[in-house]
């Protein structure tokens, strides 16, 4: 039983409408502008530090600061959706969490072995590389972006406000299918975009589920810092 139905979105909405617009003109500037402007000034040394943290550095206060004065100014977390925190989030987004892993550990096998088939060879994502390479300084900040901010950044953007801008101009199916691609397409990874959708539709199903971003952004954390545990240690284990 889903909390948030249909009818709990509108399309007048001030709150989400102004979100949206935000969240997009965002995601233009740090997923699109900046990269060409850094790109076409010849900036390549970005530091792994920075290029982990900053998308979540530019988008969280932006929002915080944009939303602030929507509407009534102040209340945020209502505004954000972040509401009705209850200690049943954590269980519920951890639980999730695991049996969206298995289904993606499935799903991921299927997809790579059909890639094989295919004669296709795909660059592993990039950050992986960058994970094991980094000192232990380096690793716990790039961890904190992984595994804090990035939920709650990307969980606002997509989750809250341009599904919430969708749901009721297009249904949810459709915005469910539009956020999650989108949402996998700006982690710009090809070998990962299977597991990146369905994480997407994971996240906005749990979303409804609750009516709060909370257990969203929990399993968002909760998915990821089992990723980034397993990407350090399982060649040590196996070793």
């Amino acid at each position: 039983m889903l909390i948030l139905q249909k009818n709990s979105f509108n399309k007048k909405d001030e709150i989400t409408n102004i979100g949206f617009a935000v969240s997009l003109s965002l995601l233009m500037l740090v997923f699109l502008i900046i990269p060409i402007i850094f790109a076409s000034s010849g900036v390549k040394d970005v530091s792994p530090v920075i290029h982990v943290l900053f998308p979540s550095i530019v988008i969280i206060p932006i929002l915080c600061i944009s939303m602030y004065f929507v509407g009534k100014p102040g209340k945020l977390l209502r505004k954000f959706k972040m509401v009705d925190l209850h200690p049943g989030h954590i269980s519920a987004s951890f639980v999730s969490s695991l049996i969206l892993l298995f289904a993606m550990a499935n799903f991921m096998y299927v997809y790579h072995k059909l890639l094989t088939m295919l004669g296709i060879k795909l660059e592993r994502p990039a950050i992986e590389a960058i994970l094991k390479s980094s000192d232990s300084s380096s690793l716990w900040w790039m961890c904190f972006g992984i595994i804090v901010l990035a939920p709650i950044s990307e969980e606002l953007l997509f989750r809250r406000f341009i599904f919430g801008f969708l749901a009721p101009r297009c249904g949810f199916l459709t915005a469910m299918v539009i956020t999650a691609g989108a949402f996998a397409a700006i982690h710009m990874s090809l070998y990962s975009l299977p597991a990146l959708f369905l994480l997407g539709i994971g996240f906005q199903l749990i979303y409804l589920k609750f009516g709060s971003l909370y257990p969203a952004i929990m399993m968002h954390a909760f998915n990821n810092a089992i990723a980034v545990i397993l990407l350090l240690f399982a060649p040590q284990l196996q070793a």
